[in-house]
């Protein structure tokens, strides 16, 4: 029997036990296998384990226009450490994360979500299993910046989430109606704008008394 002539349920099922090399050595078997594998329900339960593939975790797919396949060649990309110019810019900026570096820790956006990763001290690697997973945002995350108690991120449904680095707390701001597309923070101030054309100025000093 040829793969073709699978059921869709056990084709799926066979390739779920493929890593990302075998998945892409067998796309270039021939026509048939390309078309296969090319399929999102294909890379689904392989785009769950990388980085910022744009599959939350609860599932929702926050890049649903742009091939699968793609997306975690990216991701796989990033893991590696190679960053190639026509890859960035071939979905221009949507998928490349908003990132910062803290020591040896890297803060990466992924969808709705925040992860810290320890950088491998021997390889330069990111670590797979994150910190910390800092979330609380219904979209996309926009902007976010690190003070040396608090991480601040501006999101797509536009609100401002500032999150305790010392204790497992977090609150949300409102006050735009649009994604913020501006945030920074800076002496207890935190300051941003948005597409809506607004801009908040707030104070960090009422919060999470006791730090």
């Amino acid at each position: 029997m040829l793969l073709s002539q699978l059921p869709e349920d056990v084709l799926y099922h066979i390739l779920s036990y493929l890593d990302y090399k075998s998945l892409t050595r067998l796309s270039q078997v021939c026509k048939t296998t390309y078309h296969v594998v090319n399929r999102d329900a294909v890379w689904r339960k392989i785009a769950k384990e990388f980085l910022n593939t744009g599959i939350t975790r609860n599932g929702t797919d926050i890049y649903p226009s742009i091939p699968l396949k793609e997306r975690v060649k990216i991701a796989q990309n990033w893991y590696d450490g190679v960053c190639k110019k026509a890859i960035n810019l071939k979905w221009k900026t949507k998928l490349l994360p908003w990132l910062q570096l803290d020591g040896n820790v890297l803060f990466l956006s992924q969808a709705a979500d925040i992860g810290a990763y320890r950088l491998g001290t021997d390889s330069g690697k990111l670590q797979r299993k994150s910190l910390e997973i800092y979330s609380g945002h219904t979209g996309d995350v926009c902007r976010f910046v690190l003070t040396d108690s608090h991480l601040i991120s501006g999101g797509s449904d536009g609100k401002i989430l500032v999150h305790s680095r010392r204790r497992d707390m977090s609150i949300a701001l409102s006050g735009h109606n649009q994604e913020v597309n501006c945030l920074d923070s800076k002496g207890g101030l935190i300051v941003s704008g948005s597409r809506d054309r607004t801009t908040r100025v707030r104070t960090t000093s009422y919060m999470f008394r006791g730090e």
